[in-house]
């Protein structure tokens, strides 16, 4: 198991322990995680059009405190980091959505209704030949990496390789590490326990205020045809999940989180690599701060911090001299 996963799995057990009526027992969860593990994820093409690019930049850019012209994205040039999250969107009819609005093929079961964005990693290509452009037709080759059993919760750990068509057996462009975990029903009357609070030791070398609106939230979930409904339906996230109100996305925090970096970096320098885990909740209509620093060895540290000083995410980012055309 890697240090990641180690982590994520330290973490939700320490902070998710409400109990659930459901009998799951261990010969029901090794066989739903059996289960997973065999399932063949469908590749999915897509065109890398500036379009979502654009758009993406636009909605973050108030936060960001970055001037983006508004009816004129760019045509050429090398997809900023984190904006992949908005290609590549599931290829789902509605009927192939749960009850809770999310995926069907990612799920192990009935028996989990609830799921939640525990963490992962971004590895971008170091070879400017390999990278996604503007305009490139690109595949993106999905499978289920690993599942870890952990009382009534699997954690389910997707990998994520995206490739420049054709597709000739180079490198990734990029490969992305996510981890969902999967929830038992929540248990009737019932809200969800609040988290450790672990707060940032380090002062901050750049920082912004984030305060996610609906409007934000909304708009992610329409860039990456997100249908999970604790992202905008209030009634569906506290009367039946549990949470004092809309939840933000995760890939959310880890695209604002990457573009602050990259605003930080200016030109001649990427990321070469992003590894994050999930901590707390982020709620619509809260006050935020996404901040960063630079570590002794050259990589950043980068977190969002809850309006109680604690971190709801946090990561290390690791950079490289950018030897390409289009540097980030």
């Amino acid at each position: 198991m890697s240090p990641l996963s180690r982590s994520v799995l330290r973490c939700f057990t320490t902070t998710t322990a409400q109990r659930s009526s459901t009998t799951i027992t261990p010969q029901i969860a090794e066989a739903a995680a059996n289960g997973l593990l065999q399932k063949s994820l469908p590749s999915i093409r897509d065109w890398i059009s500036p379009q979502p690019s654009h758009l993406l930049s636009l909605t973050l850019s108030p936060y960001l405190r970055t001037t983006i012209p508004r009816s004129s994205p760019p045509v050429t040039g090398e997809l900023p980091p984190g904006h992949h999250l908005v290609y590549f969107p599931p290829q789902l009819p509605e009927e192939l959505l749960l009850h809770d609005g999310s995926d069907a093929e990612q799920s192990p079961g009935p028996q989990w209704p609830r799921r939640m964005w525990a963490g992962g990693s971004i590895t971008y290509s170091s070879y400017p030949a390999n990278r996604l452009q503007f305009l490139d037709v690109a595949v993106l080759k999905e499978r289920v990496e690993s599942v870890q059993v952990r009382d009534d919760k699997l954690f389910v750990w997707f990998e994520r390789a995206m490739h420049r068509m054709p597709d000739s057996g180079a490198e990734p462009a990029i490969t992305e590490r996510r981890c969902l975990v999967f929830l038992p029903p929540r248990e009737p009357g019932t809200r969800q326990p609040p988290p450790q609070l672990l707060k940032p030791k380090n002062t901050t070398d750049f920082c912004e205020t984030f305060h996610p609106t609906g409007h934000l939230l909304m708009r992610f979930s329409a860039l990456t045809f997100n249908a999970h409904r604790i992202h905008f339906d209030t009634p569906f996230s506290v009367g039946e999940e549990g949470y004092r109100a809309n939840l933000c996305h995760g890939p959310l925090a880890v695209a604002f989180l990457l573009g602050l970096l990259k605003r930080e970096l200016g030109d001649g320098k990427r990321v070469k690599n992003f590894e994050y885990r999930c901590l707390a909740p982020m709620y619509v209509n809260e006050r935020y701060k996404i901040a960063g620093r630079k570590m002794e060895d050259g990589r950043f540290e980068l977190w969002a911090e809850t309006p109680e000083g604690g971190y709801s995410v946090k990561g290390i980012a690791e950079v490289e001299e950018d030897a390409g055309e289009n540097a980030l």
